[in-house]
């Protein structure tokens, strides 16, 4: 059974960002845990991303917002590409992506619901979080064999 294009596109760009999250977060505080466990402020406040382990119930906080949020660009993502996209359409949505969330993320949403990078890296390395998801969600979107969504006999 294929998986939906939809779930693809999610699950790769979340895997990607919060990997990066985590790798630029232990560069910056010299834990893997604040990155990713930072994305929680909403639910426990800023010192979320003063948690270091990068487990229990703030971290898979954490992990599921950036997943929940994820999910959400991976929809408009899709809805953006359309079923079988050109090349430049492919480009253009793609390099889109990252700004308008950034965007979005961040001047649009109330602190409280901002990704809470911010408490933790530099904003350089949050772009590198953003292209991350991008590069993730890029991948997810590409087609496998004939057509990946089709239901096979």
């Amino acid at each position: 059974m294929a998986i939906p294009r939809i779930l693809r596109i999610t699950l790769l760009g979340s895997i990607m960002s919060s990997g990066m999250a985590m790798v630029l977060g232990r560069s910056q505080t010299g834990a893997y845990g604040p990155g990713v466990n930072c994305t929680a402020h909403w639910l426990y406040g800023d010192g979320a991303a003063h948690v270091g382990r990068a487990r229990g119930r703030v971290t898979l906080v954490g992990l599921a917002t950036n997943a929940a949020a994820t999910m959400f660009w991976a929809w408009l993502y899709d809805r953006a590409l359309g079923r079988q996209p050109g090349l430049m359409r492919k480009l253009a949505v793609t390099a889109a992506l990252g700004p308008v969330a950034y965007m979005v993320d961040y001047k649009a949403t109330p602190k409280r619901f901002t990704p809470g990078w911010e408490l933790v890296m530099a904003p350089r390395r949050m772009a590198l979080v953003y292209l991350s998801m991008v590069i993730g969600m890029a991948l997810g979107a590409r087609r496998r064999g004939v057509d990946a969504d089709a239901v096979r006999p």
